[in-house]
């Protein structure tokens, strides 16, 4: 569909229709009957193609019919029940199913060295998880999967039922097992070997006389017979070679078993409800309970113990005490007052529900007629107004009038 450029006399500019313009002369374009009607056509074989039957009043159908033939032309998804059919060909895929405890013991090896691993630490602190090999006795019970790994295999006979030994390691130098090479033949996986010296011979040099007087013969037993030669004794209490002294460790357990640091029995009395005599455990009580002060098997939050206080603290200023203590509140104030005058004063805040009493007095002073006789009333108007009124039976002038009131 096109504009109707080859129609004649249809008074398009640069291919497209356009408006009567008086002011310039431009006659306005045409529609054609047919051009018209071939519009209307395609539009309504749209609205017709989607499964709606045309109607003048609808607006919104050209639109819907378009979704409808789109949804109606896209292949319904198809349900996938392999990954081969997502085309993943090369995915692991093992047809068993692990146990609860099958998952947790590959997960607590997953990113941890297993039990029984030996790692040297260079400071004197055995990490979490670990036992510093310093040949001690520990209890089965406390340590079960190291025990099953070390099966015995350094115990002496007197380590107790239920115990096993760890390997000594302390002041040693480790050596990785011959297993067959023929380097360190006939020892035994976890077996201790003393220092020793490779055989080696030493030289001892003889230094010739004068001429023609033959070599000094050297008797040091003092015969010619039966000589022996000694070399002076050098070096220290044992061989070894240059080290850094560092701490052998074990592992000993892996998360998410925490073994050989938590007392099961010493924590049951702390589960109990904490008392007065009692250290354990206690619920936050709420803010219904704590206002309420009946119930002394819960513990109060510093949040709740404050809870409804604030104040202002200033010339006219007020007070509101804790829900638990019933939410009771004072407002204080001065207002200035001519003789024989009253006026409606408000209140610092609002009284939420009472206003009990108001009280003034009129402040004296030499300035204002200290020596007079002057008394004030107050008048509770609403929870947030009070009426002030001073009598004075003296000198005139302005008084100043101190008011109190209490509501809740």
């Amino acid at each position: 569909m096109d504009y109707p450029k080859s129609v004649p006399n249809v008074g398009l500019v640069s291919g497209k229709f356009v408006d009567e313009n008086t002011s310039t002369g431009q006659v306005g374009s045409l529609i054609p009957a047919t051009w018209g009607s071939a519009v209307t056509d395609e539009i309504l074989n749209v609205i017709m193609g989607g499964g709606y039957v045309p109607d003048e009043n609808e607006n919104g159908q050209l639109l819907q019919a378009i979704k409808e033939i789109i949804a109606d032309n896209i292949p319904p998804e198809k349900v996938r029940t392999t990954l081969a059919e997502y085309g993943i060909t090369d995915a692991y895929t093992k047809a068993v199913t692990y146990t609860k405890d099958e998952i947790e013991a590959k997960l607590k090896n997953l990113s941890a060295l297993p039990v029984g691993s030996l790692i040297c630490f260079p400071v004197d602190k055995v990490a979490p998880g670990f036992l510093e090999i310093d040949g001690s006795v520990k209890s089965a019970a406390a340590y079960p999967d190291l025990a099953t790994f070390l099966d015995g295999a350094f115990n002496k006979g007197d380590e107790g039922a239920g115990n096993f030994r760890l390997p000594e390691s302390r002041g040693e130098f480790l050596r990785g097992w011959d297993h067959g090479r023929g380097v360190d033949a006939g020892r035994v996986m976890g077996s201790y070997q003393a220092d020793m010296f490779k055989s080696h011979t030493h030289g001892a040099k003889v230094n010739q006389g004068a001429a023609g007087g033959g070599f000094t013969t050297i008797y040091s037993t003092g015969t010619q017979n039966n000589s022996e030669t000694y070399i002076q004794a050098e070096g220290g209490a044992e061989t070894r070679p240059r080290n850094l002294a560092v701490m052998w460790c074990i592992k000993a357990w892996n998360a998410p078993i925490n073994q050989g640091n938590i007392d099961i029995a010493a924590l049951v009395p702390l589960a109990g409800l904490t008392t007065e005599a009692n250290q354990g455990t206690a619920k936050v009580s709420s803010l219904a309970q704590v206002n309420a002060g009946a119930d002394d098997a819960t513990i109060v939050t510093p949040k709740k113990l404050k809870s409804g206080v604030s104040y202002l603290f200033a010339k006219n200023g007020y007070v509101t005490f804790p829900t638990w203590l019933g939410g009771l509140i004072i407002q204080w104030g001065t207002v200035p007052l001519n003789d024989d005058s009253i006026t409606d004063v408000t209140l610092p805040i609002s009284f939420p529900n009472t206003f009990f009493s108001a009280h003034a007095t009129v402040q004296h002073s030499a300035a204002q007629g200290g020596g007079t006789a002057s008394s004030a009333l107050t008048f509770k108007k609403s929870l947030s107004v009070v009426s002030v009124a001073v009598a004075d039976t003296g000198n005139p002038g302005v008084r100043d009038v101190d008011y109190f009131c209490v509501g809740r």
